[in-house]
Formats: C-alpha cells, structure tokens, sequence
C-alpha cells in the first residue's frame, strides 16, 4: 500500500501595513503614528529637562469627538507645570508637528521612570589621508626621542581625525 504525502504550501509574507490596517482601523493608526512623532520631537517641545521628567504616553478619543493627550510625568511639580503653563505650546505642538486636530485635552499621570533620556550624539570622526599622515611625519622627524614624537604623532592625529570636514 502505497502512502501519499501531501506537500504543504509555502507560506507567502504578506505586507505589514495590510495586515496592521485589518486590525487597527485608519483613525487608530493615525493616533499612534501622531504619538511616535510627539515622542521623537518631545525634547523641542517642552525642553531637555522636561522631556527627560515626562513622556507623552497616549492620545484617546473624548465624547465630544475632541482628542486629549495623555503625558506620563516622574513628580507632581512636573505635572502642574505641564498642565498650566505648557499645556498651549503642546496643543500648538501636536497640530505643527503631527498635524493632530482637536486636542482640547492634556492630562498628567504621575509614573516612574516617566522621560525620554536623550540619547547621546555620536561624534563621527573624518578619515585621516595617507597625505596628512605623511606630512605630519616629516614634520616632526626632526624630534630625537622616538618616544615622543610617536606621542606626538599620535595626538596630532587624533586632533586632525576630530577636526570637522569643510
């Protein structure tokens, strides 16, 4: 008796954003893509030191087809400030910045660890040239102790190698 195997399908990849608009409808996307937006300018919004003390966490739909913007913060000073002195800069932020219309609302819930620690700037330094480094090798062989002009060497390098490129 003979056994048949049956050969299963491959598997297709389907598109990200069919499969996300099948279970978020398009008002849901445009809320939480608004937030990641707030959230990568959040540090030009409200400033380095609150945006490290707070976090923009979520937009949410109001009765009155309004939005309000909810904002985690790390203190209760924080989120007095946020509430009566920022609240407009925000509002003006959400529309310039996410083109969110409707915020009417901004509420404050105290959390820890709330901020956005902003993250360290890479210096990218510029490659030295074979020229550069041939130049600056003439130009210190006149130095006897070999100790210090490779010293020498080496800090002037660095020096080139962090200079900015014109």
């Amino acid at each position: 008796m003979a056994t048949h195997r049956r050969t299963r399908k491959p598997s297709e990849l389907k598109s990200l954003n069919l499969s996300l608009h099948r279970i978020i409808d398009a008002e849901r996307m445009q809320r939480l893509t608004s937030i990641a937006i707030l959230r990568r300018h959040w540090h030009d919004i409200v400033g380095t030191m609150m945006a490290e003390r707070s976090e923009p966490v979520a937009i949410e739909p109001q009765h009155d087809d309004s939005l309000g913007l909810i904002i985690a913060v790390d203190h209760p000073v924080i989120a007095d400030i946020i509430r009566r002195d920022m609240y407009n800069e925000i509002r003006k932020a959400c529309f310039q910045r996410c083109k969110l219309q409707g915020l009417t609302k901004v509420w404050t819930k105290i959390q820890d660890g709330a901020g956005i620690r902003e993250e360290k700037k890479v210096k990218h330094m510029r490659d030295v040239t074979y020229q550069e480094l041939r130049k600056l090798a003439e130009s210190l062989q006149d130095v006897e102790d070999k100790a210090l002009r490779r010293q020498m060497f080496q800090t002037a390098t660095a020096q080139l190698k962090n200079e900015m490129e014109a």
